[in-house]
Order: structure tokens, then C-alpha cells, then sequence
């Protein structure tokens, strides 16, 4: 079969980051020399990768730029997280026989990061990795809470989709919920992703009071009672307490 290339300056950049990543820098006209592509040509994709921030520009030669490291970073972080928050939620699970997990606001989504199921045989079951609307759910309003207006309004409709009769649909009104979650830093779902799951959400804070991920709990409606969730509540805010207190330490 004949291997057509489908986006040709793609695969010239691919060469040039791979070429950068073992040479550590290089001047444009090495670039050209070892990888045998055209000067136009080189010199057309070092300018837009320069300026997306791909790459850096000192001394005349180019290396991998800042870009790279907001990435490898981005995953450094999530990785920090799940592996100091695991063992806190793997105490929860135990002691209160529900499912617990960790989510994090990943550009527009929510994303599930690490999770610990109950060991009952009927139980909640999340998928590490699941991705969550930003509108619904307890993990959801508590990571968008401390967001602007502006980003707001970028991120959401005026009219959200709606999942059951629960739903806050309309952006409005939906500020107005944030602002009380920011306020009192926990967050509930009334069945409002799913007609079948409430959940309790309390964050982890850094050292400016900024809500860098959720700690949840969702639970069967028929199995919610309301005096035992504020004393698994209360156990998830230590561990989010110790949780942040951590993360300060590594970072």
C-alpha cells in the first residue's frame, strides 16, 4: 500500500522536535542540513512553532520551547495528586464502604483521575479517566466555582443540556449555585447528572485558597442519609486538608 502522507508540515515538525530533543539546540541551517528539508521550508516552521512557543530562540539556535514543559508539567501534577490522594481515599473506602474519587478540571471537562470503589458487591463504579459535564455534578460546580465570569461564559451555554429534571439548564442561575459553593467550599448533586446518584464534593486547596481538584462521594439516593454524609464529609476535608498540605511539600 502506498504510505501518503496527509499533512506533510506535521511531519516535517515532528522531525524537528525529535531532532531538538536529542541535540538539546541547533541553528536553523543544521536543521535543514541533517533532516534534508528545504531552507523555505525550515524556515517557515521554525517561525509559526516560535510563535505558538513549540520552540525557543537564544544564541541563533533553536531548542524545544516552554510549550513542552506546560504539558509535561500538566501531567507531573495529575500524577502528584493521584498518588497522595490514593491512599486517603483507599481510608475512606474502608471506613464508610462507599466509592470515592478524585476529579480535576482539565480545560473543559471534568476528568476523573484516581478512584477507590466500595468493596460492597453493590456499589457505585467509576472508570479511572471518566470525563464529566462542567455543569453537573458535585466534583463539576466545585471545580468551575472559582472561575471568572468570563471564562464562564466561554466555557457554557445559556442553555445547558439537561440529564434529568434536576439539571440546572440555565448559566444563570448556575453562577448563582457557584457562588454559594465558593462560598461554603462543598458541593452536592442532587441526581442531577443521573437519576440514580447524589454525591457530596469538598475540595483540595493550595496555599492561596484556590481549588486545584474534588474529592467525591456519590451514593445511591435510597442509601443517602443525611447525618452520616456530613460525618463522611467532615472525613473528606481532613483528607483534602492533608491532601493540599502535601502537595505544598512536593511542589
Amino acid at each position: 500500500m502506498e504510505n501518503k502522507s496527509k499533512v506533510p508540515a506535521v511531519e516535517k515538525a515532528d522531525k524537528i522536535f525529535n531532532y531538538l530533543y536529542y541535540h538539546e539546540s541547533a541553528a536553523q541551517a543544521e536543521i535543514a542540513r541533517e533532516l534534508d528539508i528545504s531552507k523555505a521550508s525550515v524556515n517557515r516552521l521554525l517561525s509559526v512553532l516560535l510563535e505558538l512557543k513549540y520552540l525557543s530562540f537564544e544564541d541563533k539556535k533553536y531548542s524545544l520551547g516552554e510549550k513542552f514543559y506546560f504539558f509535561a508539567n500538566k501531567y507531573e501534577r495529575y500524577t502528584l495528586i493521584k498518588n497522595i490522594a490514593l491512599p486517603y481515599l483507599e481510608e475512606l473506602s474502608l471506613k464508610f464502604k462507599e466509592t470515592f474519587k478524585i476529579s480535576i478540571l482539565d480545560d473543559y471537562k471534568i476528568r476523573t483521575i484516581v478512584k477507590v470503589e466500595s468493596s460492597d458487591l453493590i456499589k457505585i463504579s467509576v472508570s479511572e479517566n471518566a470525563i464529566f459535564p462542567l455543569h453537573a455534578g458535585a466534583a463539576s460546580k466545585l471545580l468551575i466555582c472559582q472561575l471568572s465570569d468570563t471564562r464562564l461564559n466561554k466555557l457554557l451555554e445559556k442553555t445547558l443540556p439537561r440529564y434529568t429534571e434536576n439539571t440546572i439548564t440555565d448559566r444563570e442561575e448556575l453562577k448563582k449555585e457557584l457562588i454559594k459553593i465558593n462560598s461554603r467550599k462543598i458541593s452536592y448533586d442532587n441526581m442531577e447528572h443521573s437519576e440514580s446518584i447524589k454525591a457530596v464534593a469538598v475540595p483540595v486547596l493550595n496555599k492561596k485558597n484556590r481549588i486545584i481538584a474534588a474529592m467525591s462521594c456519590p451514593c445511591f439516593p435510597n442509601l443517602w442519609d443525611d447525618e452520616r454524609m456530613k460525618k463522611i464529609s467532615a472525613a473528606m476535608e481532613k483528607a483534602c486538608t492533608e491532601i493540599g498540605k502535601r502537595l505544598e511539600y512536593f511542589n
